[in-house]
């Protein structure tokens, strides 16, 4: 990710793209419209790390009106992906190794006790869903499609999330997921073995669930979230 946090030239930002979108007819269109092309810029690094989000700017751009813009970078300020601070307004959040590290202690802990809390309510067609992804995942990597593997990493996850039927907890764990994206931009390229090893993680991780103790599935998350580099 770049480091310069100066705001970007007119002729270098994405949003330019967008400049003759023509606005929907509904607010809240608007604002969906608005919010997944912004995060879809930043977990992507086409709007890097500290970059200016001016209101105005980005409802020319998008041939929109400043409402939507502004519940967009709400939402996205809730999400963590957005900072926003008197004096300079709204700029894409900064995340230095040690935030990054940080969030995954979060994510580690609350990931944890989503295992713990899936293995009391997975059922043989949920753990059948879970095993059809990590096949799907090793296809992915055996073909060198590592974007695709790791969208289904994501899926995997949330798919966990789900299973614990508790919507405060899904709701936190959707936003560590979605630094846990930033995270793995910002690490190296992995080698063919270190990711064939990463999908048998996923394998391990889902029988410790599917057993039904919950002592045994937290552990394997823990485990397998503590090994992340």
């Amino acid at each position: 990710m770049s480091k310069d946090l100066n705001r970007p030239s007119r002729q270098a930002n994405p949003l330019n793209s967008l400049k003759n979108k023509k606005p929907g007819k509904r607010t809240g269109q608007e604002t969906v419209r608005v919010y997944e092309y912004l995060r879809e810029q930043i977990l992507t690094g086409k709007l890097p790390s500290g970059a200016h989000l001016g209101q105005i700017a980005i409802a020319t751009s998008l041939g929109t009106s400043n409402g939507p813009v502004i519940t967009a970078l709400r939402k996205l300020q809730y999400e963590g992906l957005v900072s926003h601070s008197r004096g300079q307004g709204c700029i894409v959040a900064k995340w230095s190794p040690a935030i990054l590290e940080d969030q995954l202690v979060v994510r580690r802990a609350l990931e944890t006790e989503a295992a713990r809390l899936a293995s009391r309510r997975v059922g043989k067609e949920d753990i059948e869903i879970l095993a059809e992804m990590i096949q799907k995942m090793s296809a992915f990597v055996r073909q060198g499609k590592i974007q695709e593997a790791q969208d289904l990493d994501w899926e995997f996850h949330a798919t966990i999330s789900r299973l614990t039927r508790s919507q405060a907890l899904q709701e936190a764990l959707e936003k560590c997921h979605l630094v846990e994206m930033i995270r793995k931009r910002e690490i190296s390229n992995q080698t063919k073995e270190e990711l064939a090893e990463w999908v048998q993680n996923h394998q391990r991780l889902l029988d410790a669930i599917a057993s039904g103790n919950p002592e045994e599935a937290g552990n394997a998350m823990h485990k397998y979230l503590t090994q992340k580099k």
